[in-house]
């Protein structure tokens, strides 16, 4: 998907700030991983929740503001150790939610952003966000508008759980908690990342060829408090020329967290070039796909989750 040109653009965000990576952000394929550029997206929500809200929105033990959709997309790999320009931009404000815009910025170019729709969850549901809150953001947002790209299909969350052909357990960790006790975006965004990698196992056998991930779209169902077994499945949605996509989910008992859509690339390793999927290789996908019911689902609520 591209992206709106001011993006791009450091100085058209409402926020800034500079962050230093760390050794342990570095993967297998050594540079940074996904789920720390994600962190990295998080970290500068966080920063610009400081700035518009205060302190004392900071943490809660009642409503929570939490993600209900967020759209990753990395534009280039991010490496280590130079630091990253964290921007932020708040782009709509309605009643019940706000859509922030988030770019990372290393060596003077865009390695990535993320679009993001906010909520307010309270016990066990999506409520109108509360009203200081709400007033405080009408406020801060900027006069001029900027372009948007349109939220695409959401995930699949339609699929049942037997619907996936790879489904896994993840003992729940006191590490997955996040300041309010919730299983954190996170945690969640770490189950998301074992699916794919244990998915992708059978498949990933010729060493000449690599898999990177261009974008990983991610629906929050629900916010579960304290510590839990995590079931995570996911299967092949769609595959293209180049690229496939993987949808998951993750879900505590009956209850699902969260539900997503990740777009790989196959890339040749010596040119680390996009290059076709052979028909072998698709052959080999064949067993991964998701029941043929739940493979494709084109609703769109609204930049919201399905439900």
């Amino acid at each position: 998907m591209k992206t709106p040109g001011w993006q791009s653009h450091p100085e058209r965000y409402d926020l800034r700030h500079t962050l230093a990576l760390q050794y342990a952000h570095l993967d297998t394929i050594r540079h940074v991983n996904n789920v720390a550029v994600h962190g990295l997206h998080v970290e500068a929500r966080i920063r610009y929740q400081l700035a518009v809200l205060g302190q004392a929105h900071l943490f809660s033990d009642t409503v929570l503001l939490r993600p209900r959709r967020t759209l990753t997309q990395f534009l280039r790999e991010t490496h280590y150790p130079h630091d990253v320009t964290c921007a932020t931009r708040l782009v709509e404000v309605a009643a019940d939610s706000y859509r922030l815009v988030t770019g990372l910025f290393q060596l003077g170019e865009c390695v990535g952003v993320q679009d993001c729709l906010m909520g307010a969850w309270h016990v066990d549901r999506w409520v109108a966000l509360p009203q200081n809150v709400h007033a405080a953001l009408a406020e801060r947002r900027a006069a001029h508008d900027v372009p948007v790209n349109d939220w695409p299909a959401v995930p699949p969350a339609h699929v049942p759980i037997s619907g996936y052909p790879a489904v896994a357990e993840i003992s729940g960790r006191y590490a997955d908690l996040d300041p309010d006790a919730v299983i954190g975006e996170l945690a969640v965004s770490r189950y998301m990342e074992q699916s794919r990698a244990g998915t992708l196992r059978p498949i990933r056998n010729d060493p000449a060829l690599g898999m990177l991930v261009a974008g990983v779209d991610l629906s929050y169902h629900r916010w579960h408090r304290g510590r839990a077994n995590v079931q995570v499945t996911c299967g092949i949605d769609r595959i293209g020329n180049s690229s496939f996509a993987l949808a998951g989910a993750a879900a505590v008992g009956d209850k699902r967290l969260a539900t997503a859509r990740s777009t790989m690339v196959l890339i040749d390793q010596e040119r680390h070039r996009p290059t076709p999927i052979t028909a072998d290789l698709r052959a080999s996908m064949q067993a991964l796909y998701i029941s043929a019911d739940a493979a494709d689902d084109d609703r769109i609520v609204g930049g919201m989750p399905g439900v």
